[in-house]
């Protein structure tokens, strides 16, 4: 049997943090194949990534990957905690051995401790949560107010902070997990460029001044300030080659959309709750660009990545009708694209067989009545007003390698 480690991710973008936990997670568990299941073209903030998602799923590929397959919508336009448990089932049901994710800076040890401890008083917690949600406190604000009051309560020492976004992931990682075969594999953070210098070879004009994250290297590509040595030089050129996507490039088309739905129409939409649909369309008259709206939605009821959500969702006009069908095709079986593979990928893919789940390479009608809505979002996200995006969907094919490229 073929040893399978699996990682979930975004890649937006491919840096180096990302390109040593592969290095590292495989000679960690000696896996002798990496399977990715990465979002597509909207990631689980609700933005946009910088990318498309074939040329992020080819990053990989040529980073370490041995198969990139397609997160779900149904996972990857979702808070947290069901992007960590529907990532988590689908890990399962590819049956991998390992699976590899980061942290900020614990060790499994500490993670399952807390979690344990989490559950162990999962009664006062929810009824603390109950109370400050009363109060008007965003859910994750509730939570963590919630926990902390906890740890005080119970004089519990912390050597992490379980609040930062990695840690969050994990211990939502490890929860999903909980009585499976699949083995958790803890990667700390990458912080020191000597660190990777261990794992990788690169000539001195390329080692990179510091580690950035996603979100820097995002931010410095906007403000272009990005230095090539600061990044993997592939995901550099992809960078210099092809169209960087903002959320604002799509702003006339939302704008559009919450004219044209009003608020009857808004209310319709997936997770639009507590009157939403007025203060969108009130706001969004006020209003003339996306970080204006955001900045004006975002509360301490709903926090920025929530509001996002939902406006993507208006984008994407998914109503909740749309969201429940989608939900119920993907209960019987999940529908998942194969991105890229190389051919350790493709022996993967040659002996496995669920009924669970189907990877598909090549669209066919029945296929897309499960896969409509991802299709949606590839059209529209393909319908970026001011910038050339690549054909996302007619005559795309699985980026192929013959052999491992690194």
């Amino acid at each position: 049997m073929m040893r399978t480690l699996g990682i979930i991710a975004e890649y937006n973008p491919f840096h180096y943090g990302h390109l040593y936990q592969l290095k590292k997670a495989r000679s960690l568990t000696q896996a002798e194949c990496i399977i990715v299941l990465m979002s597509g073209n909207v990631v689980q903030r609700g933005e946009f990534p910088i990318l498309d998602k074939w040329h992020r799923a080819e990053l990989a590929l040529k980073n370490g990957a041995d198969l990139v397959l397609e997160l779900p919508l149904n996972a990857s336009l979702q808070a947290a905690d069901f992007f960590a448990g529907t990532s988590v089932n689908i890990m399962k049901d590819l049956e991998v051995d390992y699976l590899a994710f980061g942290t900020e800076s614990a060790e499994l040890t500490d993670l399952q401790a807390y979690l344990n401890f989490v559950e162990s008083i999962d009664a006062n917690l929810q009824k603390e949560i109950r109370l400050l949600l009363k109060e008007g406190k965003a859910y994750p604000a509730a939570y963590q107010t919630a926990v902390a009051q906890q740890l005080k309560k119970y004089n519990y020492s912390l050597s992490f902070d379980p609040s930062a976004a990695n840690h969050m992931l994990g211990i939502l990682y490890l929860k999903a997990l909980k009585g499976s075969k699949v083995q958790p594999i803890v990667i700390p953070r990458l912080k020191e460029t000597q660190e990777l210098l261990e794992w990788i070879e690169l000539p001195h004009q390329l080692q990179p001044t510091s580690i950035l994250s996603g979100s820097q290297i995002r931010k410095e590509v906007q403000e272009d300030i990005l230095k090539a040595q600061d990044l993997p030089i592939m995901t550099w050129q992809k960078l210099q080659m092809h169209s960087i996507i903002e959320w604002q490039d799509y702003y006339p088309l939302l704008n559009y959309a919450i004219l044209a739905l009003g608020k009857e129409g808004l209310a319709k939409i997936q997770g639009m709750v507590e009157g939403m649909e007025s203060a969108i369309y009130k706001q969004n008259l006020k209003t003339r660009s996306w970080v204006e709206l955001v900045d004006a939605l975002t509360s301490s009821r709903w926090t920025r990545s929530a509001v996002q959500r939902l406006l993507m969702m208006v984008l994407l006009h998914i109503d909740q009708a749309m969201w429940q069908s989608y939900l119920t095709k993907n209960k019987v079986q999940k529908i998942i694209r194969i991105l890229a593979f190389n051919q350790v990928g493709r022996n993967f893919l040659s002996n496995f067989n669920s009924e669970k789940i189907e990877l598909f390479s090549n669209l066919s009608q029945e296929i897309a009545d499960n896969y409509h809505l991802s299709l949606q979002v590839d059209n529209i996200f393909q319908a970026n007003p001011y910038k050339n995006i690549e054909e996302q969907v007619i005559a795309r094919h699985p980026i192929h390698l013959n052999e491992p490229y690194l």
